[in-house]
């Protein structure tokens, strides 16, 4: 069962297309996975589309106005410019779908997750950069090896991760497939995968992390580096 949501915040700017894009790409991924805020960003959709039927009462809409909206951004390779749907209209989508991948995560593996360019950094960690062409933020799509963690890090700006498949644990708890989790700056902990499948999420960073292990300190440059050409 999902426990952890997107806060109001969040749900607001994505019902009113005001999401920069990687951090919109989160929000629609989680929503194909949580009815509850389904349910919610539709409610702030009405509400907006009603605001704007007293504005300008012969604009119509339809319940996947915002999610084709995000699609199209996508597709136009947006920036992060801000866009507002007119009316503001969330995609009202399913749960996920027979492939297990929500539709937004299809649309930037369209060849599936064997198609990405992996990264393997250790025995338990791989990672595929996502280009979204916005320069704000860094997403990727990690894979935690079943049984396996994360070295210890400490970020330095927000960190979003939807899990995908699988499931992890920290020292704050234990987060399974659909969860919307937030770090920010300054929080610190190590990631590890529960030792029946492994744990795929995608992840939008604001800043790179600070791994704690003074080892992979000195391997930082070489990650981002590598990371930066498999975005290129």
């Amino acid at each position: 069962m999902v426990s952890f949501h997107p806060d109001a915040k969040f749900l607001t700017d994505f019902s009113a297309g005001n999401l920069p894009l990687s951090e919109a790409i989160c929000v629609a991924a989680h929503l194909e996975f949580c009815s509850k805020c389904r349910s919610h960003v539709q409610q702030l959709s009405d509400l907006g589309a009603q605001l704007m039927k007293q504005l300008e009462p012969q604009v119509a809409a339809t319940d996947e106005a915002g999610f084709d909206q995000l699609m199209q951004r996508i597709d136009a390779g947006d920036t992060g410019m801000q866009v507002t749907p007119a009316p503001a209209v969330a995609a009202r989508v399913s749960s996920a779908n027979p492939q297990g991948l929500p539709r937004v995560v299809q649309k930037l593996a369209e060849g599936g997750l064997q198609s990405l360019k992996w990264a393997q950094f250790g025995k338990s960690l791989r990672i595929a950069p996502i280009k979204v062409d916005e320069k704000s933020r860094e997403t990727a799509i990690y894979d935690i090896k079943a049984g396996g963690c994360m070295p210890e890090h400490e970020h330095r700006g927000e960190e979003i991760t939807v899990l995908l498949k699988g499931s992890f644990s920290d020292a704050d708890g234990k987060y399974v497939k659909g969860d919307f989790v937030v770090r920010h700056a300054g929080e610190r902990h190590q990631p590890t995968a529960t030792l029946d499948t492994d744990c795929i999420c995608l992840v939008s960073l604001e800043q790179p992390v600070r791994p704690s292990s003074i080892w992979y300190r000195l391997m930082e440059p070489f990650v981002n580096y590598r990371l930066a050409s498999l975005n290129s």
